[in-house]
Order: structure tokens, then sequence, then C-alpha cells
């Protein structure tokens, strides 16, 4: 169990809910109302949801078929460095690979929670659901193992990009439904949903409860309205909570900004004008979906 994923695919969740609805709870929700039987809701988007892992587990055999069908010549790199493990040459290129693992994503739980219940997993209601959601992830997984004698695992899917074309396409079909598709993006995995303002302590408490489930990779990260350039002691209090709270793998975010003048280079927490030099060609940088970015 753990990183190291060979073949990852990730499920867009919300649309999956949006089909556990009603014709008329469709309607409803883009009035930004919640009517009908929750309970009965999630108890269809349970069904279809397990449908699609089964689906994601088929592809991943068969991708995972392809790849091991390569010659070795494919990938020197790999077994040069001892990159996988395991390799025997009378298995063939199978023997390393196995241990890779096939992982199964997901994106968007705070707004499929919003379809199904019209509350995120920052409530207890929305937690519970989240949980019964990332248990199914888990259970089935284990029993790919099981079946294909290969290394399925959970991943909390970061995302990248796909948070931004997933939300287009759900966008094109469905339109814009307030606190589910009124942004430009989807939240990634079980992330509480980043516009929502709270300090680094609450968020760790509410996402550290979903982590455990997944063994193919997560991240929770808390922002920071400066940096800790002059507070390391509040910096490691926020670290060592996280570890205390059984994160597997956390990020803290600050500020930083670079003056651009090619005679400065001045580098701090200004945002918009160069105390050094008073220029206002200002470069921050900022991390979106787990990744550092400008």
């Amino acid at each position: 169990d753990g990183r190291g994923n060979i073949a990852p695919s990730t499920i867009i969740m919300p649309t999956l809910a949006m089909q556990a609805l009603d014709e008329d709870e469709v309607e409803a929700l883009k009035a930004g109302k919640i009517i009908g039987d929750n309970e009965k809701k999630i108890d269809k988007f349970m069904r279809i949801l397990s449908r699609h892992i089964d689906y994601v587990a088929e592809s991943l055999v068969d991708r995972f078929n392809y790849i091991a069908s390569q010659s070795h010549k494919s990938a020197p790199f790999m077994y040069k460095n001892s990159t996988m493990a395991g390799y025997v040459k009378e298995e063939g290129i199978v023997s390393a690979l196995k241990h890779g693992t096939l992982a199964i994503g997901s994106l968007g739980l705070a707004e499929t929670l919003q379809i199904l219940i019209g509350k995120n997993h920052m409530t207890e209601e929305g937690m519970d659901v989240a949980k019964r959601i990332y248990k199914l992830f888990r259970r089935k997984c284990n029993d790919f193992k099981d079946e294909y004698k290969l290394n399925f695992g959970v991943y909390n899917t970061p995302a990248e990009n796909l948070c931004y074309t997933a939300m287009k396409k759900f966008q094109d079909e469905f339109g814009k439904i307030p606190n589910v598709s009124d942004r430009e993006y989807f939240t990634n995995s079980m992330h509480v949903p980043v516009w929502k303002e709270m300090d680094p302590f609450t968020k760790i408490d509410i996402e550290s409860q979903l982590t455990g489930y997944s063994n193919a990779g997560c991240i929770t990260y808390v922002e920071l309205p400066s940096t800790v350039t002059n507070n390391l002691e509040a910096l490691e209090t926020i670290v060592n909570y996280a570890m205390d709270k059984d994160i597997p793998y956390f990020a803290v975010n600050v500020p930083i900004d670079t003056c651009l003048n090619p005679d400065c280079g001045y580098t701090g927490d200004f945002n918009s004008v160069c105390p050094k030099c008073g220029c206002e060609n200002i470069e921050s940088l900022k991390r979106v979906t787990g990744y550092l970015s400008t």
C-alpha cells in the first residue's frame, strides 16, 4: 500500500449525484432548493457510484495489462535505477509492475453532498454521508485486490486541470447551480471548499476524518495569510497538530512575492508594490490544486 501509482483514474462524483435525482429535484436544485427524500437520493447515488467504481477497476486492469505487455526497453530508467523493485527476469515486467498502485480517485465531494442533501462535510450530517462514500471506495478496492491480485487503492485526486475541465462539462449539461457549479472549478477530492475561510486547525479537524480512507495518496493543505519567517513556533504548532491528527501528507501555503525589476529581485510578502524599489511589477506565488503556481 502507498503511493507509486502506475495508473490512476478519477470519478467525477457531482455528475453521478445529478443522475440520482428525479427531474423535479433537479429543477428545485437549480433554483437553490433541496426537495425529496435525502436518504433515497443517497442510496441511489451509492448504487450508481458502485457501478462506476467497477467500470474504473476494469479499465485499470486493461491499462495495467497493456503496460505490462510492453518491452522492458520501453522504460529502462525503471529497472536500471531500481525504481520498481521485485523484477524477476523469468516472470517478465509484470513481476515489478504488480507492486505499483492502481488508483481509483474521486473529485468534488463537497459539491456532491450539496446536490444530495444541501450541505457539505463541514456539517455533521454531511460528514456522515462522506464517510459512507469513502468506505464504499475502500471496501471495493480491497475486494479488487482479492479478485485481481493487484494493488488497488483509494486516491484522493489533487485534480490539477481536471477540476476546471470537469466543471466546464458539468455546466454545459446542467448549467450554473448555486453552491454546486457557480464557480469555475470543482473541489479536489474530499477537501473542504477553498472559498470557505477557516483557521488551519478547523480545516485539519475536518479533512483528517477522511484522509485515512485513502491508501493511494492524498494531500491536506492550509493557507496562512502571511509568511511565518518571524513566527516559526506557530508553523511548528500547525505541523504538529496535523501529525497528531494522522495526516499523511500535509502542506502549508504562505504567500511569496517577488519583485520582477531586474535590478532588484526582492522577495517577501508585499503583494502589489516592492518595499525596496517601489516597482509594481510583482510575481505572486500561490498553491493551486496542490501545486505551486504564479
